[in-house]
């Protein structure tokens, strides 16, 4: 009597966890795996198991290796697969006495893999079965023939994979595209990229924007605003954007990044060649701009002497000092700290959330004033009068560009007039951002301007705001407790935590008010 009689006359309910899996899934539909697990789950049905698991791993390879570090320390090649793993650990621990897969080679193509299905076979005790019959280790045969197939099946996939990376460098010599995810700004036809009427001159308008100085920041909270998706269909962030930006295919040029002997891809271009698709910008554009991006980058990372090269993590450290010594605060816990290395130094302390809070406050009423009413602001050195008419002129040709976008969104002009104007209104503006940054003082941080920072303040970096903080403020000091005020507040008899807490917070509002000091720049 055959193995498969055998199940059907059994009548003990056994537990099985179905895997199913992949290679390849660009869309995300799991179509693949969808159909598999249906057949499995009706193997199943047909013998009377209950399925009581499932493990996906949905475009997932079952033959690509990667390095990766074991708990010892050892950097070791392996074919990554968490779901695969879970499941022998499911079976391990004996919730389930049956393994179905669709078919052997969707369940293993590395033999390193398989010899794992059957240690925890052997240790586990449970059955494995396949869908098309290919997978079964009951005997020494079934396992000596499941190491053939999946010998075979590796060799067949390191074949394949060696004929498309060698299509793959072909198609770059040709400067043909490799398809996969067409660029933002692009559609594919026939198997060619053409440039999308509607995409197209949307990163166009970006390349230009960026070189008139306008910030990745503003750029993606317009784009967001107006409902620009990604080609993942999501909103845009600062690093997609980059990402956008510096992708060649914009400028014509086909790029070969093949992949390492570690499975990665190579991170610098093995080859660049003429593509046969039209470029959106040419390359001195496109160049210029990764220069921008390269500069404005430089400018973040930018670090005083001798503060190293830690990623700064609050906006105010360096700005907020004790009045007594003079030393800047640090921050620990939920509260900034005077520490003295000295013996008997200062031990002064505040609640970090709160003057963090009325410093932001400030510094962004003073930013909004600089904003509304610039000539409020004086200066002795003269360097503030020209300040405040090249700010004027600024916001009138950022008010023209708007008009620029709008009426040709609506239709009221043509693309080639949208064009040649602002053209011609990005260069003016970058002339007298060029001009302006020559009047700012030393102090004034790199690629920040003050008539915006108000409005660019919130989603910025730590450092970003550190920057623009220092362009008005010098620092904030901390004064001690004000003797005639109590450090606590105690909860009155009948007073309900309502009360209790409105009382108590205005008491900590009167106290900071008295214990910090800002001292503003001239």
């Amino acid at each position: 009597m055959g193995h498969s009689e055998e199940e059907q006359q059994s009548t003990e309910l056994l537990r099985a966890v179905v895997y199913v899996r992949i290679s390849d899934d660009p869309e995300g539909t799991e179509r693949g795996v969808d159909r598999q697990e249906a057949d499995c789950r009706a193997y199943a049905a047909a013998r009377g198991w209950e399925v009581v698991a499932v493990f996906r791993e949905n475009d997932t390879s079952a033959f690509k290796q990667r390095t990766i570090t074991l708990p010892s320390g050892e950097r070791v090649r392996r074919v990554v697969r968490p779901q695969f793993r879970a499941m022998l650990t499911h079976l391990n621990d004996g919730q389930a006495q049956v393994m179905i897969a669709y078919d052997l080679d969707r369940a293993v193509r590395d033999p390193r893999d398989l010899e794992d299905l059957i240690d925890a076979k052997v240790l586990g005790g449970f059955t494995v079965r396949s869908v098309t019959g290919s997978l079964r280790l009951d005997t020494d045969s079934d396992v000596a023939m499941a190491r053939v197939l999946v010998a075979m099946a590796n060799k067949s996939s390191a074949d394949t994979a060696r004929r498309v990376a060698r299509a793959a460098k072909q198609q770059a010599i040709e400067g043909a595209w490799h398809g996969g995810r067409v660029p933002f700004g692009y559609r594919a036809e026939a198997g060619e990229l053409v440039i999308d009427p509607v995409t197209g001159p949307l990163v166009v308008e970006m390349y230009q924007r960026v070189l008139a100085g306008d910030s990745l920041y503003r750029i993606r909270k317009g784009w967001n605003a107006r409902g620009i998706l990604t080609t993942h269909g999501c909103a845009w962030s600062d690093r997609t954007l980059k990402l956008m930006l510096r992708n060649p295919s914009n400028k014509g040029v086909r790029e070969y990044r093949p992949v390492m002997p570690d499975g990665s891809r190579a991170k610098t271009s093995k080859m660049q060649v003429k593509a046969t698709w039209p470029a959106l910008v040419d390359e001195d554009t496109w160049q210029q701009v990764s220069d921008v991006l390269d500069a404005r980058k430089k400018a973040r990372n930018f670090h005083q002497p001798g503060s190293g090269a830690a990623k700064r993590m609050y906006p105010f450290s360096g700005l907020i000092r004790c009045s007594k010594c003079g030393t800047a605060m640090i921050h620990r816990g939920g509260v900034y700290q005077c520490i003295q290395p000295t013996r008997g130094g200062c031990h002064r302390s505040i609640r970090s959330a709160e003057i963090s809070k009325l410093v932001e406050e400030a510094v962004l009423a003073t930013f909004e004033q600089i904003t509304l009413n610039p000539t409020k602001r004086s200066s002795s050195d003269g360097d503030l009068a020209a300040r405040v008419g090249l700010t004027a002129t600024l916001d009138a040709d950022r008010e023209r560009l708007g008009r620029l976008d709008d009426d040709y969104y609506d239709g009221l002009i043509d693309k080639a007039m949208w064009v040649r104007q602002r053209a011609r209104i990005a260069e003016r503006i970058e002339a007298t951002r060029r001009e302006y940054t020559a009047t700012l003082p030393e102090h004034a941080g790199p690629s920040i301007d003050v008539t915006t920072v108000a409005a660019e303040w919130e989603g910025r970096t730590p450092m970003w705001q550190y920057q623009a903080a220092s362009l008005i403020l010098q620092a904030v000091l901390v004064h001690a407790h004000p003797a005639d005020m109590m450090t606590a507040v105690p909860k009155r008899r009948n007073e309900s935590t309502e009360d209790f807490h409105v009382r108590r917070d205005a008491h900590r509002a009167a106290v900071l008010a008295r214990r910090v000091e800002f001292v503003w720049r001239a």
